[in-house]
């Protein structure tokens, strides 16, 4: 008998772990330096962190898929 699930979408790190061959990921970010962006971006910034836990909407690397060399870049949104 076959139940239903409802399929969960992932995140960026999700992504990462399931496609690239395990411990090949090495990240190219950088924390950012906070230009202050000014209150009400300042805002829409915090509400962005709190609703997806990550500081960053765009995750940039490389990586190995099956041993072969890759780029990565994956958006959380």
């Amino acid at each position: 008998m076959l139940t239903e699930q409802k399929a969960r979408p992932l995140d960026a790190a999700g992504l990462i772990t399931t496609v690239l061959d395990p411990g090949t990921y090495r990240s190219w970010d950088a924390p950012v330096v906070d230009p202050d962006p000014g209150p009400e971006y300042r805002e829409e910034l915090a509400a962005a962190r709190a609703k997806t836990g990550v500081d960053e909407s765009v995750l940039t690397g490389e990586g190995h898929i099956r041993g072969r060399r890759v780029a990565v870049i994956v958006s959380e949104f």
